[in-house]
């Protein structure tokens, strides 16, 4: 049996789901400390004390101030040992919350996180304290501690929305204090990437003011608000539709704006038809319209539609084939793809043309799209 204690670090990414459209996609590959508490036979916080070493080994204690989750495992005992030597100043200990396991009858400390301020034994047993099938009452309690001066705090109250779904991160908007959103786009020292989400909650739950400022930064677009377009157009989609949709449209079609622009408009129609499929669907598709009109991002789009099943652009998607700007193979087989799919005659008639003059491309298309078909049930 494999034990957490031989890969102990103080930090470490695990893969996990597709999340928050707006966040980081490596956010993904984290886990917030709710998740890996929930693993926990216990957690605990204490400082680095006698480092020390045996033989060929290392150890360091960690002298316990405050049991975050208990365990009979963990019994009466005032200290815990890592298995590695970590060099330890006594004038300035470091603290630490670990994650431990109960591996073979012994304490397994399988994570560790250096703390820097004193908030996060309440955060913890707060969070330990939240019913996690409630998803949106517990993202208000991670958004009363995303500013927090602790930054360990912080950093994963963000985490838990950066790994909430589209619909919970909507949900969850109009509930949010808008003053503090406010706040948090305003101060340079947020991190850039947080940026997109603050943004659209703020849309979710703002003021006209506050569209008037979401226009702003989405027309004088910097260094630091760039990664934060799709996040910027959403909120200003959420409180003033129209003029958001044409703005978004508007940057796809202008031959100026970087590549990068262009994809977060991509971001913002998927984060609405994960979110607000119904009421936003002619807005959605005449932006999947534009981007498929450009053969540069027009695959991802066309990939889109026909996973959502969304038949409305057929003739247009279709109509692109023979363009030589959606020449790439990438974009002729989404295309291909769309069309094998769609249950439009003129799909029917595009594909059997297509078998005529290119039948091996064909072949090769329906066989990759039995991959996407879901295994037959086991008979019981």
């Amino acid at each position: 049996m494999f034990c957490r204690a031989v890969v102990f670090a103080l930090f470490v990414a695990v893969p996990t789901v597709h999340a928050c459209t707006y966040c980081d996609p490596a956010n993904q590959r984290l886990q917030t400390f709710r998740q890996e508490a929930r693993t926990s036979k216990f957690i605990i916080i204490g400082t680095l004390t006698n480092p020390r070493l045996v033989g060929d080994n290392g150890f360091t204690d960690v002298a316990i101030e405050e049991v975050v989750k208990s365990d009979p495992a963990l019994g009466k005992a005032g200290t815990i040992t890592l298995p590695r030597w970590t060099p330890v100043d006594p004038k300035k200990p470091v603290r630490l919350m670990v994650f431990c396991d109960v591996f073979e009858g012994k304490v397994d400390p399988f994570r560790g996180v250096t703390l820097r301020g004193a908030g996060m034994p309440a955060y913890m047993k707060g969070a330990l304290a939240l019913d996690d099938r409630d998803r949106v009452a517990s993202l208000l309690y991670y958004f009363n501690h995303i500013d927090s001066s602790d930054p360990e705090v912080a950093a994963d109250a963000f985490l838990e929305f950066a790994k909430a779904s589209d619909q919970e991160i909507g949900a969850a908007g109009p509930k949010l204090d808008p003053a503090k959103l406010r706040k948090l786009l305003g101060d340079p020292k947020t991190p850039p990437e947080r940026l997109g989400v603050f943004a659209f909650l703020l849309g979710a739950c703002g003021t006209k003011a506050d569209a008037n400022a979401l226009a702003a930064m989405i027309d004088k677009s910097d260094e630091r608000t760039a990664s934060a377009l799709s996040g910027l157009l959403g909120g200003l989609i959420e409180m003033r539709p129209e003029d958001g949709w044409k703005r978004a449209v508007a940057i796809v079609d202008d031959p100026k704006r970087p590549y990068q622009d262009k994809l977060a408009v991509l971001g913002t129609l998927r984060f609405f038809h994960a979110f607000r499929p119904v009421e936003h669907r002619k807005a959605i598709v005449a932006g999947m319209a534009a981007i498929v009109s450009h053969g540069d991002m027009a695959d991802m789009a066309i990939e889109d539609l026909r996973r959502w099943q969304w038949w409305d652009q057929t003739r247009h998607i279709l109509a692109q084939y023979k363009q030589p700007t959606h020449a790439a193979p990438l974009v002729k087989n989404a295309i291909l793809r769309y069309a094998i799919c769609s249950p439009d005659l003129d799909s029917a008639a595009f594909v059997k043309a297509v078998t005529v003059a290119e039948p091996a491309l064909v072949k090769e298309i329906r066989e990759s799209l039995e991959f996407e078909r879901p295994a037959p049930a086991k008979k019981q």
